[in-house]
Parts: C-alpha cells; sequence; structure tokens
C-alpha cells in the first residue's frame, strides 16, 4: 500500500477499506493495515480483492475524491465520482471542436507529434545506454524513420491520415522494443509486439498495467479542468472509451509508463518472480509485483522535468493537469493551439 501524492494504493487481497470519523482505515480479519487521514487522500485506487464500505463510498462522493477499482491484472472495473461541476459552456466547445475537423485536426497533429517526439527520445536515450552494436544501430534507425515522419505531421490535415501515421509508428517502435533491455537473450523480456486483453508476456503485462495507472490520471487531469473524458480528438469515440483521456496520456507514455518498465527490468529490481502465468496463456503481476510497480510509478511522478512552455521544472505528477488546461485553453479560444509535450530524455 502507498498514500503517496495524495492518491492511495490498496491490493491486499481481502482488505477492506472503511471511514473512521476522519480516518480511512485498512483492515483485514479485523486487523488495521493502514490508516490515513481523509484529508490527505485525493483519490483511491483499489486493486484486486478489494472492497470499499458503503460510508467511505459515500463521503468520497459527496467530498469530490475519485475511487476506482482495478482487476489484479490492471483491468479498469469501476470509478466513482460524486456531482459534475466541470464548465457546461467548456464541454460544449469540446464537443463542436471533436466533431469539426478544422478544429479536431490541429489538435491531433500536436497529440501525434508529442506522442512521436518522446517516442524517438525514448529510442536514443536507450541506444546511447545500449552496449550491442546491433541495439544501438536498430533503435537509431527507427528513431529516424520516427523523426522523418515527425517532420512531415504539419502537411498531413485528414485525421484519419494522422491516425495512420501513429499507428504505423507504433508498430515501428515496439518493434525494436526489446533492444531497450540490457539482458535481451533472457526469455524474461521475449517482446514481439503489443499483445492486450489478456497480455501474453511479463513485458506486455508490465506495459499494460503501467498504462492503466497513467489511463486513471488522464482522466482526473481531464475532469479537474472540466473536460469530458469520454470525447477526444486522436482515439474514435466509442461506447465507455475515455477517448480524451487516451489522448492526453499518449504523451507520457514514453517518457513515464515505458520507461519506468525498462528501468525496472535492466536494474533488475523486477524479475520472472513477480509474474504468474494463468490458463489460457495469459500473464498476470503477482501483489508482490504490482506493488514494486506502483512503487516505482509514484516515484517516478515525483521527478522534476522543465515544462518546454512554462520554462520551469515541474513535477511528472503535474503534467498532465497541465496539459489539460493548455487543451481547454485551446477548445476555448479560436487561433490558440494546443502545446504537445515534448520531452529531452
Amino acid at each position: 500500500m502507498q498514500d503517496i501524492r495524495n492518491t492511495l494504493y490498496v491490493q491486499t487481497d481481502g482488505a477492506i477499506l472503511r471511514l473512521d470519523h476522519d480516518t480511512v482505515l485498512v483492515t483485514k480479519d479485523k486487523e488495521t493495515l493502514h490508516q490515513v487521514p481523509l484529508i490527505h487522500v485525493e483519490s483511491i485506487v483499489g486493486i484486486g480483492r478489494v472492497t470499499f464500505t458503503s460510508p467511505l463510498l459515500e463521503r468520497c462522493s459527496q467530498t469530490g475524491r475519485t475511487v476506482v477499482k482495478m482487476t489484479g491484472q490492471g483491468r479498469f472495473v469501476y470509478r466513482l465520482e460524486g456531482p459534475k461541476s466541470g464548465n457546461v459552456l467548456l464541454r460544449m466547445a469540446q464537443f463542436q471542436a471533436a466533431v469539426d475537423p478544422v478544429r479536431a485536426t490541429p489538435v491531433v497533429q500536436a497529440i501525434v507529434a508529442g506522442k512521436l517526439y518522446n517516442s524517438r527520445q525514448n529510442l536514443l536515450r536507450s541506444a546511447r545506454d545500449s552496449r550491442r552494436s546491433e541495439s544501438q544501430n536498430l533503435l537509431r534507425e527507427a528513431a529516424e524513420d520516427i523523426g522523418r515522419d515527425l517532420r512531415r505531421l504539419d502537411q498531413i490535415c485528414d485525421i484519419s491520415a494522422l491516425r495512420g501515421v501513429e499507428g504505423i509508428n507504433a508498430k515501428r517502435y515496439f518493434s525494436v522494443f526489446r533492444h531497450q533491455f540490457s539482458d535481451m537473450d533472457d526469455e524474461f523480456t521475449r517482446f514481439e509486439h503489443r499483445s492486450r486483453r489478456p497480455p501474453r508476456d511479463p513485458m506486455n503485462c508490465l506495459l499494460s498495467f503501467l498504462y492503466a495507472l497513467l489511463t486513471n490520471d488522464a482522466l482526473s487531469a481531464a475532469e479537474s479542468v472540466g473536460l469530458d473524458p469520454q470525447v477526444g480528438f486522436l482515439h474514435v469515440l466509442r461506447p465507455g472509451r475515455p477517448s480524451l483521456a487516451l489522448d492526453l496520456m499518449e504523451e507520457l507514455r514514453p517518457m513515464l509508463a515505458d520507461r519506468i518498465a525498462i528501468t525496472l527490468v535492466n536494474r533488475r529490481q523486477i524479475g520472472r518472480h513477480h509474474f504468474e502465468w494463468l490458463p489460457g496463456g495469459a500473464v498476470s503481476l503477482t501483489e508482490q509485483g504490482r506493488k514494486v510497480l506502483i512503487a516505482a510509478y509514484q516515484v517516478r511522478k515525483k521527478d522534476e522535468v522543465i515544462h518546454p512552455l512554462l520554462q520551469k521544472k515541474v513535477p511528472i505528477a503535474q503534467l498532465l493537469p497541465i496539459q489539460a488546461r493548455l487543451l481547454a485553453r485551446a477548445i476555448r479560444r479560436d487561433h490558440v493551439k494546443y502545446v504537445p509535450l515534448f520531452h529531452k530524455a
């Protein structure tokens, strides 16, 4: 369990979260495992067989605190939040912009540019760190191919074509992903392509769980500025899909989720014993594996980076809320462009 940076993560099987006056108690078999004043908690994430009592859910709803339930494999189950307080005029402007190609195209261009730039930086950093000449060459070649598409994005004015460019470069990026591991000959680091629902190997399991944590943070960031997380620009609208949250997280995937996975594996902080193979071929993190991953995720969010637009250091935890505000500003005002996050690794 961690309650770092106002998010309380609980993943102990059989744990019950209850409200005791103004304190959140985490108990199991009538034993108190953890307690934290409610005033210090911004959101609660329960992972696996974790139960919330009704009084706690009601208080969180009334006070605007988010409660999220995820499976042990990192799949979203439900999200509880109180009454919407977002600006209805902003949401109307968001809906109008999402269906207007003239307004939506620059937003999609910016999101794809941010993702491609940060993906390229990730590959170049790994190429510098690698001791294998073959891996260095493959990573740099992929980075150069991504850079070539990045430079021509402003010439592509069709949203479907932009989605195609994003998809092609995602495949290009993941085709060399395994070369970012220091011991890529180990069967444990086998990674051929992205496999989801369910992940079929430890590396895909690692990425899927990190992406689930990042999606939850992106949802909160969108709602914090009054945007509707369901109505996005890059991701196609589908019932139940948080398209805008997925849009916002694209720029942070390489620098946050992917980099954490690479670092944990290369430093041997996570290994084969942190995973379990389920019937049917799915791979899942063990409770200890999730603990290592959540701790690394929260520590990484404390790191500071220079925001290219603000020109000052900010914690990584603040990047999603900042980008959400920049997107809201671009939606509200004509002739104001959304500025993507470019992070130099």
